[in-house]
C-alpha cells in the first residue's frame, strides 16, 4: 500500500494534466458534435465530416478520461491486464480523426478548385458513403495493426501506453502508426496548401467582377444584394478553410513533438508535454479550433441562437473566377 501511495504520489503531477484535458475533450467534442448535428447551417457535406471529426476526438479523450486515468489512479491489476483493448480503441480514433482530416481537406480543395462539380462530388450520399468508407477501412486497418498483430497496453516501467516489445510491433509502430500518420497529414497539409493559393489566386478577379458590375446602373440594386450576399458566403468558407489548414497544422506538430522530442530532450517535463499530453491535448486544440472559426457554433453552445441558418457549403466565390 505504501509502495502505492508512492507511485501515485510520483504520478500525480503527470496524470492530473491529462486528467484534466482529457476531461475537456470530452465535454468540448460532444458538445460540437450536438451543435453541428443540431444546426441547419451544417446540413452538407462539410458539416456531416465535421461531426464525424467531434466524435472521433469526443472518443478517444472519453476513452482516456474513464479508462486510462482511473486504472492509473486506482492501480487496478485487472484494468491494467485489459489495457491493450484502451490501447486500440485509442489507436483507432486517433486515425479516424487524421482519415476525416484527409477528406475535409479533400473537400475544401474540391470546393476551391472544382466548384461547378462540388455538389455531385460531394453530395450528402457520396459524403455518408465516403464516411462509411473511412470507418471500415480505418477499423479494418486497427484490428489488424493492434488488436491481433501487435498490442498498444499500459507498461508500469514508463507509465503508459507503448507497444509489445518486439521486432514486428516496431515495425508496426514505426511505419503502421507513425509514419503512415505523417504521410497522410503531410498529404492534408500539401492539400490544404494548393486550396489557399487557388483562393488567393482567384480573390483579386471576384473583386474586380462585382466592382465592374456595380458601375451598370442595370444591375446596381442586383449588385449591391449579391455582393452582400456574397461576403457573407466568401467569408464563411474562408472560416471552413481556415479551419481545416488549422487543424492539419496541429495534427502534424503534435506527431512531431511525439516521435522526435524523446529522441532530443531528457527533461522529463519536456518529454511529457511533447508525448502523452501532446497526444491528448491534440484532440482538444482540434475541437477548439472548430469553436473559434465558426461562431454559429459558439453562438449554439452559448445558447444565443444562430443568424444564419442555412448555407450550401459551396465557395461561390470560386465559380465566379471559374467561369
Amino acid at each position: 500500500m505504501e509502495s502505492y501511495n508512492q507511485t501515485l504520489f510520483a504520478l500525480l503531477p503527470k496524470l492530473l494534466p491529462n486528467l484534466q484535458i482529457s476531461l475537456i475533450g470530452s465535454i468540448l467534442n460532444w458538445s460540437i458534435f450536438w451543435a453541428v448535428h443540431k444546426l441547419q447551417s451544417f446540413n452538407h457535406s462539410f458539416g456531416f465530416l465535421s461531426a464525424n471529426q467531434a466524435i472521433a476526438d469526443a472518443m478517444h479523450s472519453t476513452m482516456f478520461l474513464l479508462y486510462f486515468c482511473p486504472m492509473v489512479l486506482l492501480d487496478h491489476a485487472t484494468m491494467k491486464q485489459m489495457s491493450h483493448h484502451c490501447g486500440f480503441i485509442l489507436l483507432l480514433c486517433y486515425e479516424l480523426s487524421v482519415m476525416i482530416h484527409l477528406a475535409i481537406s479533400l473537400n475544401r480543395f474540391t470546393a476551391v478548385w472544382a466548384p461547378y462539380h462540388y455538389k455531385n462530388i460531394f453530395s450528402s450520399f457520396n459524403t455518408k458513403l465516403l464516411i462509411g468508407a473511412i470507418w471500415l477501412f480505418t477499423g479494418t486497418v486497427a484490428v489488424l495493426f493492434y488488436e491481433k498483430s501487435c498490442h498498444f497496453y499500459y507498461e508500469e516501467k514508463i507509465h503508459f501506453l507503448t507497444f509489445t516489445n518486439s521486432e514486428f510491433c516496431g515495425y508496426i509502430g514505426w511505419y503502421g502508426d507513425f509514419l503512415k500518420n505523417a504521410c497522410i497529414v503531410a498529404v492534408v497539409v500539401s492539400i490544404d496548401m494548393l486550396t489557399v493559393f487557388r483562393v488567393r489566386k482567384v480573390s483579386k478577379k471576384v473583386r474586380l467582377a462585382f466592382f465592374a458590375i456595380s458601375f451598370t446602373s442595370e444591375f446596381q440594386v442586383v449588385a449591391n444584394i449579391s455582393d452582400q450576399a456574397q461576403n457573407r458566403t466568401s467569408c464563411r468558407e474562408m472560416r471552413f478553410l481556415k479551419q481545416t489548414v488549422t487543424q492539419g497544422f496541429v495534427f502534424m506538430l503534435e506527431l512531431l513533438t511525439y516521435f522526435f522530442i524523446p529522441q532530443y530532450f531528457e527533461n522529463k517535463w519536456v518529454v511529457f508535454l511533447g508525448t502523452s499530453f501532446a497526444w491528448v491535448a491534440v484532440h482538444v486544440v482540434d475541437g477548439m479550433v472548430v469553436v473559434v472559426f465558426n461562431p454559429e457554433v459558439r453562438r449554439y453552445l452559448l445558447c444565443k441562437g444562430s443568424k444564419h441558418r442555412v448555407s450550401s457549403g459551396i465557395p461561390t466565390i470560386n465559380a465566379v473566377s471559374a467561369s
